[in-house]
């Protein structure tokens, strides 16, 4: 085979063939789709486990484009994922049916044209696409017998043009996509002829990603791409990235070891009782197979907190979380100062999730407005994320404060134009809460306190500001708004223009919200939720920032956070 010189391997003892074995196996791990690749043989491709099959009569258009979501079954098509997966089924079983369609999927990809380097006429060159590309390419290359390789020339050239798109800094993203470039990069670097281009690569790709750990990971661990299944992905990204180097011989950052160390950990707090992720940001459907841990969370980096409540059935547990503040735009949404809620094992209160990656779709624009979210916004407005630096004084998840009797969250949102807003959050925990809104403006506005319901819940008015929640396990909640000037309104499953979730990309299910609406310059939001069999409260009354209430006989009361001071 024609690789690097073997005299310029790794200062190791293991043997250059024992390398690439445990590269074919770093590449192979967790490929199972034999499915995919019988389908691809008959021309009927996915391209990922998400997306819809696609089929061609002979040989796959290259500059195919779906009714849906077409940039990214654009993408996924180019990344050849399709190409490991037909390797991989081939190790799995022997049968070279499927290494011959790899060897005629790469033919055709490597003489269309339209994907030489860089044509910029489909996505074959976007950075995504172009790591796994030259990963699958690699895995097959390392697998194929000698009658199907690419030649040299051809395998060569791949790598040149491949590390060259990757090695520029134009084609470099700071999030997730940054990572994947340069676990590509470090692999490809181990196979270049040209010893110095090769070391090039290597170097730049470990600089790059010690860099990118530092950058996408909060003081405590947490990914700060806005999203708990980015989380994810950064944690698998850094931690393969960490065995490529040992299995190639590449010093890596030790304080960067730790933080993806502990951003595992991080995963048993993010999760709801159920093991899945919340639908926050650019989120879907997701379960781990991991232990829930009922610790608390609080990034304030991060701009989240997470209230982990365990009851003795670990099924009924409840979780909190809230949401205020952003270090990175990537993925995403207009979801400040809200709220995800789990009463006992039952999800009352939910995001919008991921639905695609479509700026431009109508859907993806409302999931990432405030509308698609449980919170307070400008009915006719929104604000911008500008510089997340300067933004970080205007809007942040301020404190979080635990006592015996409750919790008390607090942010702010001061980055809507000539408007101020605070919410408090007093969270009992397994009971219910207080959701304390004030909000001032320079002239009268229409202001919404929004609540998105999980699908699944039974929601009845009760009377003008009061609506009955019944969950599927029976339980009864109440959400009341408590203050004067309040118009309510309920929207059900039938409803076309708002209330929708995505767990599933490119799909979505309706579901039903209730918001508040006032029209002043200054004002506030009282509203409860809470189980009436689990607590009594009364006698709620906020004066001159200080919320009073009676608990089941106990009279309390807490100063909510200060309203006096712009930047405070």
């Amino acid at each position: 085979m024609y690789y690097q010189n073997k005299s310029t391997l790794r200062r190791t003892a293991m043997k250059y063939e024992e390398v690439l074995v445990e590269l074919k196996n770093f590449l192979y791990k967790g490929r199972k789709s034999v499915r995919n690749s019988d389908l691809a043989i008959q021309n009927k491709f996915i391209f990922h486990s998400k997306l819809d099959e696609v089929a061609f009569e002979s040989e796959i258009d290259w500059n195919y484009k779906h009714p849906h979501s077409h940039n990214t079954y654009q993408l996924y098509m180019h990344t050849l994922n399709i190409v490991g997966n037909l390797t991989a089924s081939y190790l799995d079983t022997n049968d070279e049916n499927y290494i011959e369609k790899a060897h005629s999927i790469i033919i055709s990809w490597v003489n269309t044209e339209d994907n030489q380097y860089i044509a910029n006429i489909n996505s074959s060159w976007k950075d995504h696409s172009v790591s796994s590309r030259i990963k699958n390419l690699i895995l097959y290359q390392l697998s194929a017998p000698e009658s199907l390789k690419m030649s040299k020339a051809v395998f060569n050239a791949q790598l040149k043009s491949h590390g060259d798109f990757l090695s520029d800094r134009k084609n470099y993203s700071e999030n997730n996509h940054g990572m994947m470039s340069d676990e590509a990069l470090l692999l490809l670097s181990y196979f270049m002829d040209d010893e110095k281009i090769g070391d090039r690569f290597k170097e730049l790709a470990v600089l790059r990603m010690e860099r990118m750990v530092y950058k996408l990971f909060s003081s405590m661990s947490m990914n700060l791409e806005n999203s708990p299944e980015y989380h994810k992905v950064t944690q698998v990204l850094s931690a393969k990235f960490i065995d490529l180097t040992k299995i190639i011989g590449v010093d890596f950052d030790s304080r960067c070891k730790e933080i993806i160390i502990k951003s595992e950990y991080i995963n048993s707090l993010i999760i709801q009782p159920d093991k899945t992720y919340p639908l926050i940001g650019d989120t879907g459907y997701r379960k781990l197979k991991i232990n829930k841990v009922y610790d608390n969370l609080i990034d304030y980096q991060a701009g989240l907190a997470i209230i982990n409540t365990r009851t003795e059935a670990e099924a009924d547990s409840s979780w909190l979380s809230f949401k205020s503040g952003y270090v990175s735009t990537s993925h995403k949404h207009l979801d400040d100062l809200s709220i995800n809620y789990v009463h006992n094992g039952e999800s009352i209160l939910v995001d919008s999730g991921k639905y695609n990656y479509d700026g431009r779709d109508p859907m993806k624009q409302y999931m990432k407005s405030p509308s698609a979210h449980s919170t307070i916004f400008l009915k006719d407005g929104e604000y911008s994320l500008n510089n997340a630096v300067d933004d970080a004084k205007c809007m942040r998840l301020k404190f979080v404060q635990e006592t015996k009797e409750y919790v008390h969250l607090a942010g702010i949102n001061h980055l809507y134009d000539k408007m101020k807003i605070w919410r408090d959050i007093i969270y009992f925990e397994s009971r219910g809460m207080i959701i304390i809104d004030r909000y001032i403006t320079d002239s009268s506005k229409v202001m919404s306190q929004n609540f998105n319901y999980h699908e699944k819940l039974n929601i009845n008015k009760i009377d003008g500001k009061s609506y009955m929640i019944q969950t599927p396990k029976g339980k009864e909640l109440i959400i009341k708004e408590m203050t004067a000037r309040t118009i309510s309104r309920y929207y059900s499953h039938e409803n076309k223009e708002r209330g929708f979730i995505s767990r599933d990309f490119g799909k979505y299910i309706e579901t039903q919200q209730i918001e508040y609406l006032k029209k002043s310059y200054k004002n506030q939001y009282i509203t409860l939720l809470y189980e009436p069999e689990l607590m009594n409260i009364d006698g709620i009354e906020e004066k001159e920032g200080l919320l009073n209430f009676i608990v089941d006989g106990k009279e309390i009361s807490v100063r909510l956070q200060r309203t006096d001071n712009y930047t405070d």
